[in-house]
């Protein structure tokens, strides 16, 4: 439970933050992404420099941050891009307060009926808050899986109310379409610029 907390902070506190913690100069020349790129896109998502390796990482999803006070998980989507690679990392999230674990084994991405993507990595599955009226915990599952970066410009400029996850699992399936605005295209924004190079 409080490994849950902790990311959600990070996640708020990095949202929060943006800008005003990175330093865009050092993060471009290791880069290689304009600096004014990065000052544009980095703008309420996640951009964090590796000082190790000279490299920036970022994370963009579709976080409500008024409703992660509540500590439920609020994400659907969620792109992890580090510059240098040609593959985004996808997380796809289903939550459920009522009944069993799904035990989702894959997901599809569909825009209206058209699938664009397949997410079939490492599953993991988290007890999330407890919610005192129905005496039941938040069931957390997420799939990872990696797309290339056209498959993810494709799912970041379409609207959002036409794009469903559908998550198969022991028992069928189970369409979950995005609920909200996200910050997607900011990080393709940056890989596709990268990736330019």
């Amino acid at each position: 439970m409080k490994r849950k907390y902790l990311v959600t902070f990070i996640l708020i506190a990095g949202t929060l933050i943006g800008c005003s913690a990175n330093d865009y100069g050092k993060m471009s020349r290791g880069s290689g992404i304009s600096e004014a790129l990065l000052v544009e896109n980095c703008k309420d998502i996640i951009c964090r420099y590796d000082n190790l390796k000279d490299r920036i990482q970022v994370i963009a999803n579709d976080m409500s941050v008024f409703l992660s006070f509540s500590d439920s998980e609020t994400r659907t989507i969620q792109y992890t891009w580090i510059s240098g690679s040609n593959q985004i990392s996808i997380d796809v999230f289903l939550t459920t307060l009522y009944g069993n674990w799904s035990y989702v084994e894959y997901a599809e991405v569909f825009i209206d009926k058209n699938m664009v993507a397949k997410v079939s990595g490492r599953a993991d599955q988290v007890l999330g808050y407890f919610d005192d009226s129905v005496n039941e915990h938040e069931k957390i599952e997420t799939l990872t899986g990696v797309i290339d970066i056209d498959t993810a410009f494709t799912i970041a400029k379409a609207n959002y109310e036409k794009v469903t996850i559908r998550f198969y699992g022991k028992s069928g399936f189970t369409d979950l379409e995005l609920p909200r605005e996200h910050k997607l295209m900011k990080l393709v924004n940056l890989a596709k610029s990268s990736n330019k190079l």
